[in-house]
């Protein structure tokens, strides 16, 4: 797999044009933009190339990889075989001839986590990750044929989707009206209004905050895009970093007695809302927790190999 090193400055100005302006103000979690060929300098990052030798070298299972349409997930026997190999091993990989029929039927391919197995996409979701002050990852969606892989649907995370090959169709709607917590996220019916009904040509990118209802088909096959997704930090992502601050707090601590006075717990409840609404008021509490956040982050690294000298 060609490691991308040569386009490391195309990399960083893809980056910072998509960011610039009134992005982080005005568009970051409010609406949706189009970016008309902002990705044409690094649409050589990953192509069909890329895909074959992931395919023939990565053993990958369910659900890092799926195959879907109109919603509905093909089971991985369809598109998978198992075999014995060297010295009794079991192995499972794809089966090219069912792998490429079921393609061709009109199932989309999709792989979860591409940034962490292709060099290039790495490169770049690490370019966003340093702008963003946030974890960033690469899913990538192969189509054949004019049918969606997922039907309507909203996600929890912000996304970029950059279109490398092809051409594909997304309806928007309007946002989601329910909770948008993660196992919530088959909850609702898309709004009947279309928000935008717009086709991304290859090197277009597309940002959508979080959950907006969309509808992508293929226009023009075969496509091939992949989706950036920047995670929320949220209400509730706070208050549990807070009580987790609290955890040795003696008024936090204090026991919620059952029998005797009825009184008596309440007072203690009495007592906890004081002591949060005092900590909600300290002045440099996003500060922190925004730190402690930062500092929390798995973060990319390079090995250097042969040095194992101490890292730097």
């Amino acid at each position: 797999m060609k490691y991308t090193r040569d386009l490391s400055d195309a990399i960083d100005d893809f980056a910072s044009t998509l960011l610039a302006g009134d992005f982080l103000s005005q568009v970051y979690h409010h609406e949706h933009r189009v970016f008309a060929g902002a990705a044409e300098e690094i649409r050589g990052l990953f192509g069909w190339s890329d895909l074959n030798e992931i395919l023939e070298t990565h053993q990958l299972r369910s659900p890092q990889m799926r195959l879907s349409r109109d919603g509905k997930q093909l089971p991985e026997a369809s598109y998978m075989e198992a075999r014995v190999v060297r010295r009794g091993r079991r192995r499972i990989r794809v089966d090219p001839a069912r792998l490429r029929a079921a393609l061709r039927e009109g199932h989309t391919l999709a792989l979860r986590y591409v940034d962490e197995i292709h060099p290039g996409l790495s490169q770049l979701s690490e370019a966003f990750e340093r702008r963003l002050l946030s974890d960033f990852e690469f899913n990538l969606y192969a189509s054949w044929a004019p049918t969606g892989g997922f039907n309507a649907h909203w996600d929890n995370h912000d996304v970029f989707a950059i279109q490398l090959q092809g051409r594909k169709r997304w309806r928007i709607f309007g946002r989601n009206e329910f909770s948008m917590h993660p196992r919530d996220s088959a909850m609702g019916r898309p709004p009947a209004g279309v928000v935008d009904d717009l086709v991304l040509s290859p090197g277009d990118v597309l940002f959508l905050p979080r959950g907006y209802w969309h509808d992508p088909v293929t226009e023009e096959g075969p496509s091939l895009h992949i989706t950036g997704s920047i995670p929320c930090t949220t209400a509730l992502d706070l208050a549990r970093w807070l009580l987790d601050q609290l955890r040795e707090d003696e008024v936090m601590c204090a026991e919620l007695l059952r029998f005797g006075d009825p009184e008596d717990p309440q007072e203690v409840l009495r007592s906890v809302r004081e002591r949060l609404n005092e900590a909600f008021g300290e002045e440099d509490l996003l500060k922190r927790f925004f730190a402690a956040r930062d500092g929390a982050q798995f973060g990319r690294f390079q090995l250097g190999l042969p040095d194992v000298g101490p890292v730097a």
